[in-house]
């Protein structure tokens, strides 16, 4: 059953329309809010679909990448914020299910065809490394919330955006010598915490 559209209000304070307009035109801290407000929900939702947290997790990476890469495709007028990401995390979740399915299917193909003597394909994909890249993802997204805010504001600009170190000193006027130390520290403070979970070769 399609999920009931909720009043698009926030009596604290923007609404979730006013929200989503200004992510369509780059603000970072308005996706952050809209990523507050239903993180949750998204993640609850994906879950159902997955079951596993890890590939939940990622499926929630990959929702609201897809708001900030393409917010029109959210319409206040078909729907509220809510439905639409609850839509998209279902959507998503599937996407993912079929790909698993798809990387068994041509692991089991390659294993039953006898490439080798030993059955095994060196060149079919691996399932368990899939499972890692999820982990990997995951364990990223945790360590990034370890970095200050002028860390993360450069990172992101350069990883996310893919703007050159000139480009952000000049969006964020900043010397760029400042924001090449900025990226430095950062990503050393990322390797160094991955470390510390045990991810390594992430970033």
């Amino acid at each position: 059953m399609p999920e009931a559209a909720q009043p698009d209000a926030a009596p604290d304070g923007p609404t979730d329309s006013t929200l989503m307009d200004r992510v369509a035109h780059g603000d970072r801290a308005a996706l952050a809010e809209v990523y507050d407000r239903y993180a949750a929900i998204v993640y609850a939702v994906c879950l159902r679909v997955l079951r596993q947290p890890a590939d939940a997790e990622a499926a929630v990476s990959d929702v609201f990448l897809e708001i900030w890469r393409k917010p029109s495709g959210f319409d206040g007028a078909r729907g509220s914020c809510r439905t639409y990401l609850v839509t998209l995390a279902r959507s998503r979740s599937i996407d993912r299910l079929r790909s698993a399915a798809t990387r068994r299917g041509k692991t089991a193909e390659a294993q039953e065809s006898g490439a080798s003597a030993t059955g095994n394909d060196a060149s079919a994909p691996d399932p368990s490394a899939a499972v890692e890249s999820s982990e990997q993802r995951s364990a990223v997204r945790l360590a990034v919330r370890q970095l200050s805010d002028e860390q993360r504001e450069v990172l992101m600009r350069s990883f996310f955006d893919g703007l050159t170190h000139k480009q952000i000193a000049e969006q964020l006027g900043l010397p760029l010598g400042t924001v090449k130390t900025r990226i430095r520290s950062g990503l050393k403070t990322l390797r160094r915490v991955l470390a510390e979970m045990g991810v390594r070769d992430a970033v």
